[in-house]
């Protein structure tokens, strides 16, 4: 029986003849992640600051709230990720483009407190549907030995969304108030990604008569354990997955790493807010962002040759200084350095937990298994900010809880330290 002619690339293809169409989807999945990413995560801290500061709601109800999200987008995740497995990525970009445009739009007319709890779940439901998981399931299946420089341009995009989006954001709600400003970002969000999406984006190579990383082929004298074909294709069940204590040394590493890092991300402009005015406040957020962006390109030109477990406890130490120095700045210049240093490892910890995740359990489970794994993480670093948020209120400042979040930052990078590759993929690696 003759297999199917291969489809034809969309058009786009032919502006870059020559050029593996991966490299495309990388840069198309960049532009996707700065405007998700740009609102979705970085534009919480800007609302935080706006319904703390302008409409005088507590700083713990308006946290909490923040927490909700990032649980909500949490338990969704799980969902997306077994149904991209088995349908794909692309219809669920669509979808999740048009329930974050339906949500800012209801952020920006609440009246009370209360009325976030309603509105923030929603956002959480488009985020996760237009977030990482599906987007980083489409680069593992473009991408197998370049896997994580094409992951550190797609991660870009993030970096690229708070550097640019969050100065323009914090110029509209000043300005044009909260209302106007999440109208725009929302037209913002399905203006970029439903282009994209239907006609840049696609699931795979193979039905174009294309190979991963278009042919090329990792280093004949030594290839790394993930590249084996079997553990790449190996199908991993949800109890399978439990199992095994590679994934719980995950949740532990990731679990408390992505709590501390989105706590002070969530607070940073309130942080900086307490020594800073409003323009120099949300430029150090910005310069978080640049750094961040920056630092995965830096990261991802090497971290295909070198262990992503030590590279990860390294980022993670480096979090743990930076927020140190958070808890002890009070100057421009120190807050200014610290934001430089969480901006190094922000972007890089969310890029290498997905790395690890597609190099430990492979990429036919891939979905599956991170949605587990940020079902977790997820949730504690859901409650990252309203644990930071009652820690301000009960300290009456922030350096007692940055402190502690320093701390569990050292225990976050223990565990990624002792992380192994699963049973299963150990034997199949060994044989």
């Amino acid at each position: 029986m003759l297999s199917p002619a291969p489809r034809s690339l969309p058009a786009l293809a032919r502006l870059v003849p020559g050029v593996f169409y991966g490299w495309v989807i990388a840069f198309g999945v960049s532009l996707v992640s700065m405007v998700v990413v740009g609102v979705g995560f970085y534009g919480l801290t800007l609302f935080l600051n706006s319904f703390v500061r302008d409409r005088g709601w507590d700083t713990s109800t308006v946290s909490l709230a923040t927490s909700l999200y990032f649980v909500t987008s949490a338990v969704s995740g799980t969902a997306v990720g077994r149904s991209v497995d088995r349908r794909g990525a692309r219809g669920w970009l669509v979808a999740g483009a048009c329930v974050m445009a339906l949500a800012l739009v209801a952020i920006g007319r609440v009246e009370a407190p209360w009325q976030l709890f309603v509105a923030y779940p929603v956002l959480a439901l488009g985020f996760a549907m237009t977030g990482s998981i599906p987007t980083s399931a489409i680069i593992a299946r473009w991408f197998v030995a370049r896997r994580a420089r094409a992951m550190s341009i797609a991660f870009t995009g993030v970096s690229v969304g708070g550097m640019l989006l969050v100065p323009f954001a914090s110029r509209l709600i000043v300005d044009r108030g909260i209302e106007a400003a999440t109208a725009i970002l929302a037209a913002i969000v399905v203006g970029v990604v439903l282009p994209l999406a239907v006609g840049v984006l696609r699931w795979s190579p193979q039905p174009f008569g294309l190979e991963p990383d278009g042919g090329a082929s990792p280093d004949p004298r030594e290839p790394p354990a993930h590249m084996h074909v079997d553990v790449q294709t190996r199908r991993w069940g949800i109890r399978e997955a439990l199992r095994t204590s590679t994934f719980w040394t995950l949740v532990v590493a990731f679990g408390g790493i992505l709590f501390c890092q989105v706590a002070a991300a969530m607070h940073q402009m309130a942080l900086m807010r307490d020594h800073l005015e409003a323009s120099e406040a949300a430029l150090a957020v910005s310069t978080t962002a640049m750094a961040s962006m920056l630092a995965r390109l830096v990261v991802g030109s090497f971290a295909d040759r070198v262990s992503k477990r030590r590279l990860g406890v390294t980022l993670i130490l480096l979090q743990a200084s930076a927020l140190a120095a958070f808890s002890l700045a009070s100057s421009p210049l120190a807050l200014f350095a610290a934001s430089l240093a969480f901006g190094f490892t922000i972007g890089n910890l969310f890029m290498l937990q997905t790395l690890l995740v597609v190099e430990l359990f492979g990429v036919v489970s891939f979905g599956t298994v991170l949605g587990l794994l940020q079902l977790v993480t997820q949730t504690l670093s859901g409650l990252g900010p309203y644990a930071l948020g009652l820690l301000y209120d009960a300290t009456g400042g922030y350096p007692t809880g940055l402190r502690v979040l320093a701390g569990i930052a050292l225990v976050s990078a223990l565990a990624l330290s002792r992380v192994r590759p699963p049973p299963a993929a150990q034997a199949i690696t060994a044989s």
